[in-house]
């Protein structure tokens, strides 16, 4: 596969290209189970579910020889997620205090400074006493750690279609019962190096404010310290890639709902019309999903920044089909 080619001095003058240097192996399986059946009553119905799943490991790649974490290493998986653990959202500047206390050898000053309620607290997994991402290798990866993987594992589809006396009905099902997603966009926290980045989205109004906050001294929005967003600023401190904030990606979606009605044959015969059917069609009717519902699990990683793609158009339909 396509990986990055060694560095080269800064006197080229242009980026690297990237270069046919990389080996992986994907390994998965797949699954596909049926059932039809018809009834003395003459009700006929089948039920038909696949279900899939692959992981792909880089088996050499010659170019990260420090084992840089956010490069190819050989022996790890593609779409690793590497971030920093979350303690929680300092609801008071005491709380913050007291957990800057605990990290007495640099606090999270690598991350940024002056920390105060509504600001993230993160833990100290390797216990140096400060947060920090250490060289950002492998052998020294600081505080950071994989909490998630963006592959889409257990891909599945499910087909119901049932018939009796004319009528007909399908609904197909598809999902992914696992994946994890860091989206991170000022989509998602309502904020990037402009203070303020969602103009009409209302997803992004739960974020931190105390007394304090301009708009709660003003009178126009109430305290919300329990908040499920920090609280808004210039810099990216509080939106470093996280537990607190990664997305559950895995979802199910009615693709498509469909229902028919063929009128009998001695009917439509005397029309010169073997078969006559009637029907109405659905399409993205339903979606369940772990996604903050400002994105769709589909296109989580489309258009202009993640995310930002237009969302897949929930479309109805009618029709009739002729045989002559």
């Amino acid at each position: 596969m396509v990986g990055n080619a060694p560095e080269l001095p800064n006197i080229l003058g242009t980026g690297v290209p990237v270069t046919n240097n990389t080996d992986l192996r994907s390994q998965g399986w797949e699954l596909t189970i049926g059932w039809r059946d018809r009834l003395q009553n003459g009700f006929s119905y089948g039920v038909n579910f696949n279900l899939s799943d692959a992981r792909t490991k880089i088996t050499k790649y010659p170019n990260n020889p420090t084992e840089n974490i956010w490069n190819y290493i050989p022996g790890r998986y593609i779409g690793e997620i590497w971030g920093y653990t979350t303690v929680g959202l300092a609801q008071t500047d005491q709380q913050m205090q007291d957990h800057l206390a605990t990290l007495p050898n640099g606090g999270q000053d690598a991350l940024g400074q002056d920390w105060t309620a509504g600001d993230i607290m993160y833990a100290d997994l390797n216990g140096d006493g400060k947060i920090s991402s250490g060289s950002e290798t492998l052998s020294d990866h600081g505080d950071l750690s994989v909490i998630g993987n963006n592959t889409p594992r257990y891909l599945f589809g499910l087909d119901l279609n049932a018939s009796w006396k004319g009528f007909d009905f399908r609904a197909f099902f598809q999902g992914v019962m696992k994946r994890d997603v860091w989206q991170g966009s000022a989509y998602m926290f309502g904020t990037s190096w402009q203070i303020w980045n969602d103009n009409g989205l209302t997803a992004v109004s739960d974020y931190f404010r105390d007394q304090n906050t301009w708009s709660v001294q003003n009178g126009y929005q109430q305290e919300n310290l329990d908040a499920y967003l920090p609280r808004p600023l210039h810099n990216y401190k509080n939106q470093q890639t996280q537990t607190r904030y990664l997305q559950n990606a895995a979802y199910i979606r009615l693709k498509n709902l469909q229902l028919g009605y063929t009128i009998p044959n001695s009917i439509t015969s005397r029309w010169g019309i073997q078969n006559l059917r009637f029907f109405v069609s659905g399409e993205n009717l339903w979606t369940l999903s772990g996604v903050d519902k400002q994105f769709d699990p589909e296109t989580l990683y489309g258009g202009y920044e993640e995310g930002v793609a237009y969302p897949l158009s929930r479309t109805f339909s009618c029709g009739l089909s002729i045989t002559l």
